[in-house]
C-alpha cells in the first residue's frame, strides 16, 4: 500500500512537469511562428518604402521636367514669333525693293526651265542656284571661244543678273585629267579652266552688260571631278563649267532686322 501511494505521488509529478513544458514548446513555437510573419512584414514595409522612395523621386523628375518642357515651348513661342516678324519685316524689305518672293521665285522658274530644257543641270542648295554646263554644248574641245548654244545660255543668266541688283554670280572651270599640251590661254588645265570662266564672263559684260563687279571667275582644272576621268563619259560630265548664283537673301535678312 506504501509503495502504491508512492508510486502514484512519483506519477502525479511526473505528470505536474511534463504538463508545464510541452506547453512552452508550443508557445515557443507559436512565438517562432509569428517572429516569421513579423519579419516577412517587415520585409514588405521595407520594399514598399522603397517602391515609394522610388515613386517620390520619379515624381520630382517628372515635375523638374516638365516645368523644363514649359520653359521650352516658351522659349519656342517666342522664337517662332520671332521669325514671323523677321519674315514680315523681310517681305516689306523686299516690297521697298519693287519686287517681291513671288516675283523672284516666277523668274528663277521660267530660267530654270531653259536650263533644263537646254540640257544643263540646275540645283538650289544652302541659298544658292547651282548651274552646270557641259562644256560640249559651251566650247568646242581644247578651246576657249564660246559657241552660239553658248552664248544663248549664258544670256538667260545675264538676264537674271541684270534684272536683280542684289544677284552675285561665280564662274567656275573643271577640266577633265587629260593632260593639254600647247601654248596660249589652254596650254594647261588649271589656264583652260580658268580662261574658260573668264571668256564666260567677257561675254556676259561686253555683249549683256552684267555689272562686272558682281562677276568672280575661277577654275578647279581636273581637282573637282564629279565622275570618273576613267571613262570617255565620265571625263564629258567633268568638263564642264559651273555658274553659282547668290541671290544675297542675307543681307534683305539682316535689313529686315533693322525694320
Amino acid at each position: 500500500m506504501k509503495l502504491s501511494v508512492f508510486s502514484l505521488a512519483i506519477a502525479a509529478l511526473l505528470f505536474a512537469a511534463c504538463g508545464p513544458s510541452k506547453k512552452l514548446q508550443n508557445a515557443n513555437a507559436q512565438i517562432a511562428t509569428l517572429n516569421t510573419q513579423v519579419a516577412g512584414l517587415n520585409s514588405q514595409v521595407t520594399v514598399q518604402q522603397k517602391t515609394i522612395a522610388a515613386d517620390d523621386l520619379q515624381i520630382k523628375q517628372l515635375k523638374e521636367e516638365n516645368i523644363q518642357y514649359g520653359k521650352e515651348a516658351e522659349s519656342c513661342r517666342k522664337a517662332k514669333e520671332a521669325i514671323a516678324q523677321r519674315m514680315d519685316n523681310l517681305n516689306k524689305a523686299l516690297a521697298e525693293h519693287g519686287t517681291s518672293m513671288e516675283e523672284i521665285k516666277h523668274k528663277a522658274s521660267l530660267a530654270l526651265d531653259y536650263f533644263h530644257d537646254a540640257g544643263f543641270a540646275v540645283k538650289y542648295e544652302h541659298g544658292l542656284i547651282h548651274i552646270t554646263m557641259p562644256d560640249k554644248s559651251m566650247f568646242t574641245s581644247g578651246s576657249i571661244k564660246i559657241s552660239d548654244n553658248g552664248r544663248q545660255a549664258i544670256s538667260v543668266v545675264a538676264d537674271v543678273l541684270n534684272d536683280y541688283p542684289n544677284i552675285k554670280a561665280t564662274i567656275i572651270g573643271n577640266t577633265d585629267s587629260v593632260k593639254i599640251n600647247g601654248s596660249g590661254p589652254g596650254k594647261d588645265n588649271w589656264s583652260l579652266s580658268t580662261e574658260r570662266a573668264n571668256s564666260i564672263i567677257r561675254v556676259m559684260v561686253k555683249t549683256y552688260h552684267v555689272d562686272p563687279s558682281k562677276l568672280t571667275a575661277a577654275g578647279k582644272s581636273k581637282f573637282s571631278p564629279v565622275a570618273d576621268n576613267a571613262t570617255a563619259e565620265g571625263r564629258a560630265l567633268n568638263r564642264r563649267s559651273e555658274i553659282i548664283l547668290d541671290p544675297q537673301f542675307y543681307k534683305l535678312w539682316e535689313l529686315s532686322e533693322n525694320k
